[in-house]
């Protein structure tokens, strides 16, 4: 039977997301002008930056080089895919407390299918600014929220919303919504053909567009094959459905810890504090998952946006054998003389060690008693329960 309630669709976004994501792992990046960048060479570009760094002159896509000579208060940083995915994921969990049906549309965006919800908040925009809310208190993130009966036009209001977090079209009023709007706002104007005639005709707004669509013969001439689709846009006509699309964990499983150290040092002893800080966490938590890591990343971040980083393997997950693959890892990235902000590990492809004749290299070793107490006790009290010399003179 076919629901006779009217369709709302909810689409979240969370514009410049890698600096939210950023911020959000380091919280004293909150007031500096940030970058992140393609890659912290100098043919590097700018992917997404916070007002502070727009402000100080910066644009997207902008060379690394140039950035650098035009603001050196910006804050360079090297995309982190791993930590994106995982700020992802945690925002696909939080809001699918307010729907059964989230799609995922990329990082920091999501599709809600909201049909029916209305009778737990008084109106759909009550609902908008509830989840609004939440995700500001609960994970500090306050995304753009748009509202209308399809997906389309629900994605084009968070790119084009005013001050207000949330902006809602009634139904029946998408036309007149998009008709003020610059035509290069439908998507299908990405498609260069569809550009191209949008700029020979100077089809500036999509009330241009709406004009020339309600002329089939003259639409065709001109779209060619996209006229169905242009005239669908303009008017606001979507007819795709928001279908349940999680943000699933990629190649096997992976774990991503990163330490923000408390001031950017060179100095050794406390670098190799946080490797070991790094060292229990992970060990910790694949022994808790009970897997082994074919392929480990460590990731040295230094205060001017460059990053050094090493691969391999960690083959037993008792945490002498991972510190000491780490250390390696560590020395074989190779050292700059600049001061270091923070360090890295990703682990990827994780892996059952149940078929392993041994999760560690003799079985009762010293190793696996040590690191089984020591999990006991941190299960209790916590990772930083138990501490090393080199994490105490970093702690303090």
């Amino acid at each position: 039977m076919v629901s006779s309630l009217p369709s709302r669709v909810f689409h979240t976004r969370l514009a410049d997301f890698p600096v939210h994501a950023e911020r959000l792992l380091d919280s004293s990046l909150a007031a500096k002008p940030l970058a992140v960048v393609s890659s912290p060479r100098q043919n590097g570009t700018i992917v997404a930056l916070s007002r502070e760094a727009v402000e100080e002159g910066l644009r997207r896509h902008m060379r690394v080089s140039l950035a650098r000579k035009i603001s050196r208060r910006t804050v360079l940083l090297p995309a982190n895919s791993d930590l994106y995915y995982k700020v992802q994921a945690l925002l696909y969990r939080r809001l699918s407390r307010y729907s059964p049906v989230v799609e995922a549309a990329g990082y920091g965006q999501f599709f809600l299918d909201m049909t029916g919800m209305e009778r737990m908040f008084a109106t759909s925009e009550a609902a908008g600014h509830a989840l609004v809310q939440d995700l500001s208190e609960q994970v500090n993130l306050a995304p753009r929220i748009g509202i209308s009966r399809n997906k389309l036009v629900s994605a084009i209001a968070t790119r084009v919303a005013p001050v207000e977090p949330v902006l809602a079209v009634p139904s029946g009023q998408e036309s007149r919504f998009l008709a003020p709007l610059r035509s290069s706002t439908l998507p299908i104007a990405r498609e260069r053909p569809v550009g191209q005639s949008l700029r020979d005709l100077n089809l500036v707004v999509v009330r241009d567009v709406q004009g020339l669509v309600r002329h089939p013969r003259l639409g065709q001439l001109v779209f060619q094959p996209f006229f169905r689709q242009v005239a669908a846009q303009a008017r606001g006509i979507d007819t795709s459905v928001v279908q349940p699309r999680p943000w699933q964990d990629r190649g096997g499983g992976q774990i991503m810890e990163r330490y923000i150290l408390p001031e950017e040092t060179s100095d050794e002893g406390l670098l190799l504090g946080a490797l070991q800080h790094l060292t229990d966490v992970v060990g910790y938590k694949l022994r808790r998952l009970q897997c082994l890591a074919e392929e480990v990343q460590l990731l040295i971040h230094y205060t001017d946006g460059y990053e050094q980083r090493a691969t391999g393997r960690i083959p037993l997950a008792d945490s002498h054998t991972v510190g000491r693959h780490l250390r390696g890892l560590y020395h074989r990235a190779g050292r700059r003389r600049n001061r270091v902000r923070a360090l890295t590990v990703v682990t990827r492809r994780l892996k059952p060690y149940a078929d392993q004749l041994s999760l560690f290299a003799v079985p009762g070793s010293r190793a696996e008693r040590v690191s089984r107490q020591v999990d006991i006790i941190r299960a209790k009290y916590g990772v930083g329960s138990i501490l090393t010399a080199g994490q105490f003179c970093l702690e303090s």
